[in-house]
């Protein structure tokens, strides 16, 4: 059995590649287990469970994401000697080119290494090594068994396989239409379970539950058919489905065998199955990281970021072509989060741009402006079946795609999305600035993506009651009204660029309005500070929130006000925390770093919580007045993003797992884990880092050497810059640019 054992996992260690897996320690058992594992294949598929209980269980026994949709479970794999069920331990695990490698060591001296992983055509695999420990002949049964509910369409019973058709998801939105095929397709042998409709049951992996076990043999259906269901149909009652496999072992032999389910979408207004892809690379990870950039660092910390970045769009990448998805796209995070957001979208733009293939980037801007509702206004999720006309988010839409144009420049892009951006515009001023203010309203506390702040019960105090994305009251946003005047300016250039006078000369106008009235009405001499603006009153709200620092990133602000908020920016007693920028002043009445808002801690507290999102946007202020000499800015500059690199490198936690939480603790540092979504990325920081870490820029289709206070030295090979590659590194303080 040792020998065995040893032979089998002689190429397999017990490290979890920091890359693929979030790492921890689980019990004793060999060491280092995971506590949670992060699989995708650029498809529609994600497993990363929220609140993982049983990743390490055989199959995809824990919550997954199916586009949009979360499932308890996808399949269990139960093993069986003489038919009946024996016990595994996991005793080793890794990550290997983005499958996780999972040992099982079982009671009666069977060891099955299972390699787990999703395909790009969302296929849940799990291939199987069996090895007999023992120098006897055993009898195994590898049975992949799933529970359904009893409602739709019944499942259909295949001979060796068999096939659930249903639309999942939460009712209130959307549904994802699949149709999942569960099969052992490597070769012949694999038979079809008889399924069965029970009462009770739980959603564990456990075999004694399942209607076969108490039976004597393992039943199989007489033909090909779809399931008889019963009538009535008893409320709370499940549908067992599954199949197996045989496997005689003779002493020390080995057998391999493959299962998986394979999901495509079929259903109103969609129909799609990708085809399969190269069997070296099923889950594209090898072609994916060959088109990322390498980058090396003295700062290990920035390093780890980095490439957590990277891996993160590798994970929560989906291609193009099913329902509403007409290009290819980035979702926002894992759990609820797994879907194209335009709250995020942004920022996923600017990450993905780094990228040598800008299909990504430019895809997720296309997947929203392609979609507008017939009004004009932009979604703010992306469903693959529908949009909610309720649901809209404000975004930084003008930052997020001049950012992708300075290294992917593309006239077809702009000619593609500029009419529908300017649909949306228009959409904005009618319906977000009615009187023609040149301010933008907030009319729900969700719609800037920032709820639960005093930002918006200063105006109603029951706002934060609010349940759904309705108008409940009028705030004029600064942040609002920043992005607008960054969409509009940008609209004007890329107007004028394809010969679109007259559009440049309305945008032109439009931006002369919003940038005197932002700076007039919306600054408050007093505090030194950017202030929300109550429509009725037309006062301030005298509320200091973080997004107040959000016109540092343009010309909005003057030389005197830009030294104001720096000076309020630092201030130890407002918002320099030990790890700033809290998002409110921690001087505020409502201010709690622990994100408790009214007694209740909150999934998305923006009373005083760390978001990198909004240290994205305060970077990228700090760097754009560093850069026209400002000394103040380029220290707090270097200072705030050593810190935010601190947070998300998982030094805090004792650990080299670099993070992408949605928010921390501004005193001690502390995430959001507790939200269970540990792959959000709707903020920025590969820009941030290369411009301020590595002190580069990439303007005017070159990248150049403007260090904004001490860059570390670092090597970056692969650096996209229109059609060319360049290796960018930084050696004693010398930058040199080479061309690949």
């Amino acid at each position: 059995m040792a020998a065995a054992k040893k032979k089998a996992t002689a190429k397999r260690t017990t490290k979890s590649r920091a890359s693929s897996s979030k790492a921890g320690s689980k019990g004793d058992v060999a060491g280092k287990l995971p506590k949670n594992i992060a699989l995708a294949g650029g498809g529609y598929c994600l497993f990363a469970p929220r609140y993982a209980r049983r990743v390490l269980a055989p199959g995809f026994a824990d919550e997954t994401n199916i586009s949009s949709a979360l499932v308890p479970s996808v399949y269990f794999l139960s093993f069986l000697q003489d038919e009946r069920p024996f016990d595994t331990v996991c005793t080793a695990f890794e990550m290997v080119d983005g499958k996780a490698v999972i040992t099982h060591s079982g009671s009666n001296g069977v060891t099955i290494v299972e390699t787990r992983f999703i395909t790009v055509d969302d296929r849940f695999v799990s291939e199987l090594e069996l090895i007999n420990g023992g120098k006897e002949e055993r009898n195994l049964t590898v049975v992949l068994w799933t529970t359904t509910d009893p409602e739709g369409e019944p499942v259909s019973l295949e001979g060796d396989s068999f096939r659930i058709r249903r639309a999942i998801g939460d009712p209130n939105h959307p549904q994802v239409p699949t149709d999942i095929l569960f099969s052992s397709p490597d070769s012949k042998g694999a038979r079809c379970l008889q399924a069965f409709f029970c009462e009770g049951g739980s959603d564990l992996p456990n075999y004694t539950e399942t209607p076969w076990y108490d039976m004597a043999g393992l039943p199989t259906p007489r033909a090909k058919r779809p399931v008889e269901k019963p009538s009535p149909i008893i409320p709370g009652s499940r549908v067992y489905a599954g199949l197996f496999r045989h496997v005689v072992l003779k002493g020390g032999g080995k057998a391999a065998h493959r299962f998986e389910a394979n999901v495509s979408f079929k259903g109103k207004g969609v129909n799609y199955r990708v085809r399969r892809p190269d069997p070296k690379d099923e889950n594209a990870y090898k072609s994916f990281w060959a088109g990322v950039p390498k980058f090396e660092c003295e700062d290990k910390a920035m390093e780890r970021v980095v490439k957590h970045r990277f891996q993160m769009l590798y994970l929560l990448r989906q291609q193009q072509g099913a329902g509403n998805y007409s290009s290819a796209s980035v979702c926002e995070g894992n759990g609820t989060q797994h879907l194209p957001t335009s709250f995020s979208a942004p920022s996923v733009m600017r990450e993905a741009r780094w990228l040598h293939d800008p299909s990504y980037a430019r895809g997720l801007m296309r997947v929203f402006f392609d979609n507008l509702l017939h009004n004009g206004q932009v979604p703010g999720r992306m469903y693959m079946s529908g949009t909610d006309s309720n649901d809209f988010t404000h975004a930084d839409w003008g930052g997020g795609f001049e950012a992708i144009d300075t290294m992917h420049n593309d006239k077809a892009t702009k000619k593609a999305v500029l009419m529908a951006m300017q649909r949306y515009v228009k959409w904005v001023g009618n319906n977000r600035d009615p009187e023609g203010s040149g301010l933008t309203d907030i009319v729900n506390h969700f719609e800037s993506g920032q709820e639960f702040s005093r930002r918006y019960t200063v105006i109603d105090n029951k706002a934060d009651r609010a349940v759904e994305f309705s108008e409940q009251f009028r705030l004029k946003g600064i942040d609002a009204s920043v992005f607008r005047y960054r969409l509009v300016k940008w609209l004007g250039q890329v107007a004028e660029e394809i010969q679109e006078k007259a559009m440049a000369n309305r945008f032109h106008a439009e931006v002369e309005v919003i940038l005197e009235t932002v700076r007039k009405k919306m600054w408050d001499e007093k505090s030194g500070f950017f202030m929300d603006l109550d429509p009725q009153s037309r006062r301030k709200t005298n509320v200091r929130a973080a997004v107040g620092f959000y016109p540092l990133a343009t010309d909005i602000p003057n030389q005197k006000q830009v030294d104001r908020m720096l000076d309020l920016l630092s201030s130890r007693d407002e918002f320099w925390a030990r790890y700033p920028v809290p998002s409110i002043s921690m001087s505020d009445s409502t201010y709690d770093g622990a994100g408790r808002w009214k007694g209740t801690r909150k999934g998305s507290p923006w009373n005083g919580r760390t978001w990198p999102v909004v240290n994205s946007h305060i970077l990228e202020g700090l760097t754009y007045w560093a850069e026209r000499g400002n000394k103040k800015a380029q220290k707090l500059a270097g200072e705030l993003l050593r810190r935010t690199v601190l947070l998300m490198s998982g030094a805090l936690d004792g650990t080299e797992e670099a993070n992408c939480l949605e928010h921390f603790h501004p005193e001690n540092g502390f995430g959001s884990r507790y939200r269970g979504v540990d792959l959000n990325i709707n903020s920025f920081m590969l820009d941030n880092i290369f411009r301020i870490g590595c002190g580069f820029a990439v303007r005017y289709g070159e990248i150049q050497n403007d260090p904004i206070g001490d860059p570390a030295d670092f090597k970056l090979k692969g650096v996209p810059l229109g059609n060319k590659l360049f290796d960018v590194e930084r050696k004693s303080g010398k930058l040199k640019v080479n061309p690949q």
